[in-house]
C-alpha cells in the first residue's frame, strides 16, 4: 500500500485570508455609507480605523503563514497570498493618512491672504455640530501658514473684475465643486465671490472654498481663495494641492483667453 504523508495546512494563512476578507467590506462600507448613504465622517473614520486594523492583522498572519510555508513546505500559499492583497487594500486608507503627516504640516484652513482671509457666508450655517469653525485661524498660525507656503498668495491679474470673475467661475465650474454662493460682478469695478464645497475624491470629504475677487485702481483685479476642512486638525495637504490647482487652472484659462 502506497503511504502518502499529510500534508499540513498553514493555520496563520487561513486567518489572514479571514480577517483580509472581512477588513475589505468594513472598508467598503465606510467610503459608500459617507459618499453615498450620509453616514458622518467622524463615523466613517472610525469604521475605517476598525478596516485599518483588520488589515494590519491580515498581513501580519498572512506573513507569518508565508514564512511557516516557505520554511516546512505547508498548504495554504494562495491563502496567504490573498490575505496579504486583502490586507495591503485596507491599509490605504492609513497609508495615505501616513504619507499626508510626513509630507505636510498640521493644518487644516488656508488662504492666500494670511492678513485678511476671506470670510464664509453658506459654510457658516453648514457647519455645526462637531464640525470645524468657520473664523480664520488665528494670526500667529496664519503667518506660519505664510512662511509654510509662500507660493500661496493673492494673484493679480491685467483684467478687469468682471472677466476675472468669470474664469474663476469656469474653473470652479471644471473642478467639480458644488457653488452654495455666487455673487457675481456685472460690471467693472465690482467685487466678486463664490463659495462652494469640493469633495475629496474617494470618501468625499466635504471641504468649503470661499474665492474673492477685487477690481484694482489700474484697471486690473486681483484674487483670494481659501479653503479648510469641515473635519480634523490635519487635511494631509488636501487645501494646499486645491489651492494650487485652481490658481494654475486659473494661470492657464486667463492667459489661453485673454494672453
Amino acid at each position: 500500500m502506497l503511504y502518502r504523508p499529510i500534508q499540513r495546512r498553514s493555520r496563520a494563512a487561513e486567518w489572514g485570508r479571514r480577517f483580509g476578507a472581512l477588513a475589505l467590506p468594513v472598508l467598503i462600507i465606510a467610503v459608500a455609507g459617507h459618499r453615498f448613504f450620509g453616514l458622518r465622517a467622524d463615523h466613517a473614520v472610525g469604521i475605517t480605523s476598525v478596516a485599518t486594523i483588520l488589515g494590519w492583522i491580515a498581513v501580519v498572519l498572512s506573513a507569518a503563514g508565508a514564512k511557516i510555508i516557505w520554511d516546512k513546505g505547508f498548504l495554504g500559499a494562495s491563502q496567504a497570498a490573498r490575505g496579504l492583497i486583502y490586507g495591503f487594500i485596507a491599509l490605504v486608507p492609513a497609508g495615505y493618512a501616513a504619507w499626508g503627516i510626513y509630507s505636510y504640516p498640521r493644518i487644516n484652513d488656508v488662504s492666500t491672504d494670511t492678513a485678511d482671509p476671506p470670510l464664509y457666508k453658506a459654510a457658516a450655517f453648514a457647519r455645526i455640530g462637531a464640525m470645524n469653525p468657520t473664523r480664520p485661524p488665528a494670526p500667529a498660525e496664519l503667518e506660519r501658514q505664510r512662511i509654510l507656503f509662500p507660493d500661496i498668495e493673492t494673484r493679480h491679474f491685467d483684467i478687469g473684475s468682471e472677466q476675472l470673475y468669470a474664469a474663476a467661475r469656469r474653473v470652479v465650474e471644471k473642478a467639480g465643486w458644488r457653488v452654495t454662493e455666487d455673487l457675481p460682478a456685472r460690471e467693472e469695478g465690482d467685487r466678486a465671490r463664490i463659495e462652494a464645497v469640493a469633495r475629496t475624491l474617494v470618501f468625499g470629504f466635504e471641504d468649503d472654498v470661499v474665492i474673492r475677487i477685487y477690481a484694482e485702481g489700474n484697471g486690473g483685479s486681483k484674487i483670494d481663495i481659501r479653503s479648510s476642512s469641515r473635519w480634523g486638525e490635519h487635511d494631509f495637504g488636501a487645501n494646499v494641492r486645491r489651492i494650487r490647482g485652481f490658481l494654475s487652472d486659473l494661470d492657464a484659462l486667463v492667459a489661453e483667453s485673454f494672453g
